[in-house]
């Protein structure tokens, strides 16, 4: 791989990362939010599962407290049962609730469903099945400094897995209670046997003794919640690796769209090149045929005519043909000269290079020093102009060619005059070939530059040399063009070359 397809790869997979930061970003934080909310959910539905649990607790202390226990302490009045009996099978709400809770355990594991710890904790509790934990002991404290608290709820890990925690306080001491947790002495004599020690005793109304606990496993839940966001979130990667792809794609296929519009345009720019230089191809054969036939007509006309002067022995007259014959050979060479000329434009002659154009405009009219001092002709150049990257001879070609037309239709001019300037146009420099000459209507301004096209028949050249001027500056991606305000009022050849 070269080191410019790596930094196109790099580059684009910059692009894909900051386009899919943000979306990352966002997914991160909806994906924790999620998460967050599904296990709230469970728990909370946890939570209503205990404190339906810890209602029919509640209810059934209540059915004990207020229902078994005044039935069962009339009998004893009544005599129908000791003063002395205790059985807290019959008379511990805690003792009943406790084994109802193993019996509801005993059924959901035949149901098939986990166990549900239950807990009725104590600091003074008779059986010591109830003594309460040093945790049991700070919650049992915080309930009775905090009467506006009425609930502890907490996710616990015990053995690897998630529990929910949750605890109520227990019913508040009333004086039915101190009847069996007041003084020893007071219980009934059943208790007193079955709990031997202060256990249990001694308590004051108006405080909670206990706390009851519930503790439901969760841990499926919290699975359930993290598997529902991963599975959300590998969706919503996949949705969005899909719409990343999608505009990817969109993007390739707009840039091979653009790419193929781009060379349907440039085939199309091309063919209409084509039909240009097809129909520029026919009227130059035509051209070529028809200025060349004039001369071949000419020669073959004096040919005979020397014949005839030959047989009568009119030696004067053949020397006026020779001279026809020769004048018309000649204008066929250059007519053969100039078209060779042309059709060698567009190939690569010479290496572009930065020409300093002083010194090229310095040689052109050296080179032309003998028609300027003829005409007469004023030249002035512009000091200062600035460099060209082009093909050296083929710009002197160009100079040259514009300068012999200012010169060819000079006109009468009086005090005839040439400027070769430079001016600027947003940015790009505009050559300019400029005279006081005959002028130019604008209606040929176009068609002047076309193959062997001469404003006056009667001026020298064979109307190539603006052609050949054209075809030079397209090859170097410029343009050319005449500005003149019309005949008698001079002209202006600009041209411009393409930066390189």
């Amino acid at each position: 791989m070269s080191l410019e397809n790596i930094k196109t790869f790099v580059g684009k997979a910059w692009r894909v990362f900051n386009m899919a930061a943000f979306p990352v970003v966002v997914m991160v934080v909806v994906a924790v939010f999620l998460n967050y909310a599904i296990s709230t959910f469970f728990i909370n539905a946890a939570e209503e599962k205990i404190k339906n649990i810890m209602l029919s607790h509640r209810g059934l202390h209540q059915y004990i407290q207020k229902v078994m226990h005044p039935v069962f302490f009339k009998a004893m009045e009544q005599g129908k049962i000791s003063q002395d009996y205790y059985a807290p099978e019959i008379f511990s709400s805690s003792f009943i609730v406790r084994v109802e809770h193993s019996f509801y355990n005993d059924e959901l594991k035949k149901a098939g469903f986990p166990e549900i710890y239950y807990k009725l904790a104590s600091n003074n509790p008779h059986n010591p099945l109830n003594k309460a934990d040093e945790f049991e002991k700070t919650l049992i404290l915080m309930f009775n400094e905090n009467p506006e608290v009425s609930e502890f709820r907490k996710v616990v890990n015990i053995d690897g897995k998630k529990y929910l925690y949750y605890a109520i306080p227990f019913l508040e001491t009333s004086k039915a209670c101190i009847r069996c947790h007041g003084k020893r002495e007071d219980a009934p004599q059943g208790i007193q046997v079955r709990y031997p020690g202060k256990g249990g005793f001694d308590e004051k109304t108006g405080v909670y003794r206990a706390i009851e606990s519930v503790r439901v496993p969760i841990s499926d839940e919290i699975s359930t919640a993290f598997i529902l966001t991963c599975s959300f979130s590998v969706g919503v990667i996949v949705m969005f690796m899909l719409l990343l792809f999608n505009r990817q794609l969109k993007v390739t296929v707009d840039e091979k769209t653009c790419t193929l519009e781009e060379e349907v345009l440039e085939r199309k720019k091309r063919e209409a090149d084509l039909e240009i230089k097809n129909a520029e191809l026919e009227r130059f054969a035509y051209t070529v045929s028809h200025d060349l036939k004039s001369p071949i007509i000419t020669i073959k006309g004096f040919t005979g005519a020397l014949e005839k002067d030959l047989l009568k022995g009119n030696y004067e007259r053949m020397a006026g043909d020779l001279k026809r014959v020769g004048d018309a050979a000649d204008r066929m060479n250059n007519l053969l000269c100039d078209l060779l000329e042309i059709s060698t434009v567009g190939r690569v002659v010479n290496t572009s290079e930065v020409v300093d154009m002083n010194l090229l405009l310095n040689d052109v009219l050296e080179q032309l020093a003998g028609p300027l001092r003829n005409s007469d002709i004023k030249v002035t150049v512009q000091p200062d102009l600035p460099p060209l990257f082009c093909d050296r001879q083929r710009m002197c070609e160009v100079v040259q060619n514009l300068v012999e037309n200012a010169i060819n239709y000079m006109g009468g001019q009086t005090d005839p005059q040439i400027l070769f300037g430079v001016r600027d146009e947003s940015g790009v420099n505009v050559f300019f070939v400029q005279d006081n000459g005959i002028g130019i209507d604008k209606k040929y301004h176009d068609n002047i530059f076309g193959l062997f096209n001469k404003l006056d028949a009667k001026s020298g050249g064979t109307g190539i040399g603006l052609a050949l001027v054209k075809r030079i500056i397209e090859v170097h991606n410029g343009q050319v063009w005449v500005e003149s305000d019309g005949v008698g009022k001079g002209s202006r050849f600009c041209f411009t070359v393409a930066e390189n």
